[in-house]
């Protein structure tokens, strides 16, 4: 065995090991153990804060209150109280779906459908809120005792924000902190146990993994951590690319089948609400890839080093034990 695996073996506990990952066969030796650093999440974090802020301007905005000086915040609170005073609510629904928007077209590792999601929710709660008290007036004129519907109230957005922004962080810890990673002798496994309802194990052997790519972002460059993605034959590891419009959403129709200007107009709005930026990269997902693990250079070495030891001289993977 090389320094470099020794090096790794020596930091791990055998035992606590093969409690976390029980499908270890008798034959497999724990050789790493990992998962994603806290700031793995950095960019949702983000999110989540530029959303509350959001909802915080608009609150202040909304209440009435100015600043002191004449700063950046002083500003965002002048715009936040022009698309108020044009649109009310409404231009805050507005926002907020340019800004779900703004993030899924950006196709970044905050561009899932989950975070895509909750987006949309918080964009659209208050537009119900609203429509619920216009019907609740509207039915008012032709019934009596009509229950009571909910008017929306300045301090919904602060309410909604510190509710919505709240479940968005502690969701995104539980998420961070359900992945665990184990490289063996044999395999690279991935644990997910999210909430105890969303379980998952995987099992990739040495001899499926095709290529090796290691992805530290930016700041994971300055901070020591990094994506390291396992492309198999099958595929894994890497992303489809990206819905955008052309043929596939606007389709030119056939003979004797001409398109209406609404079946076009649908077709565009449909396309344009898929439309994401083109990536090449492989996708960052925790279930399909060492997400966000510390030192992803030192692992990059360590799977090359025991690819390399289960490999025989013709290219075909060895039980280590016979080869030692």
């Amino acid at each position: 065995m090389s320094s470099v695996v020794e090096q790794f073996r020596s930091r791990v506990d055998p035992e606590s090991a093969r409690k976390i990952f029980r499908e270890m066969t008798e034959t497999e030796e724990p050789i790493w153990l990992g998962s994603p650093s806290v700031l793995s999440m950095l960019g949702r974090y983000l999110l989540i804060a530029t959303v509350f802020l959001t909802h915080v301007v608009f609150y202040w905005a909304a209440v009435g209150g100015d600043l002191d000086g004449e700063g950046r915040l002083n500003f965002a609170i002048g715009i936040a109280k022009l698309i108020l005073d044009i649109s009310g609510v409404f231009g805050f629904v507005v926002v907020m779906l340019i800004i779900t928007k703004i993030n899924h077209y950006l196709n970044f590792s905050t561009s899932g459908r989950w975070t895509t999601t909750w987006l949309a929710i918080n964009s659209f709660i208050p537009f119900l809120v609203v429509i619920a008290d216009w019907s609740g007036a509207l039915l008012g004129i032709f019934m009596d005792d009509v229950p009571d519907t909910p008017r929306w109230s300045d301090f919904y957005y602060l309410l909604l924000g510190c509710v919505s922004c709240g479940t968005a962080t502690i969701l995104t810890i539980s998420y961070q902190r359900a992945f665990t990673y184990a490289i063996s002798n044999r395999r690279v496994h991935i644990r997910k146990q999210f909430m105890y309802v969303d379980t998952s194990l995987h099992g990739i052997s040495f001899s499926d993994i095709e290529n090796l790519i290691a992805s530290p972002p930016i700041i994971g460059r300055l901070l020591g951590f990094g994506n390291l993605f396992m492309i198999t034959a099958s595929g894994m590891g890497l992303e489809s690319n990206s819905i955008q419009i052309g043929a596939g959403s606007n389709p030119t129709p056939g003979p004797g089948k001409p398109t209406s200007a609404l079946g076009k107009a649908s077709s565009l709005l449909f396309g344009w609400i898929s439309l994401q930026r083109a990536r090449s990269e492989p996708l960052s997902d925790p279930e399909n890839c060492l997400f966000g693990i510390r030192d992803p250079m030192g692992i990059y070495q360590l799977l090359n080093e025991l690819m390399d030891s289960n490999v025989g001289p013709a290219g075909v993977i060895t039980p280590e034990s016979d080869s030692e």
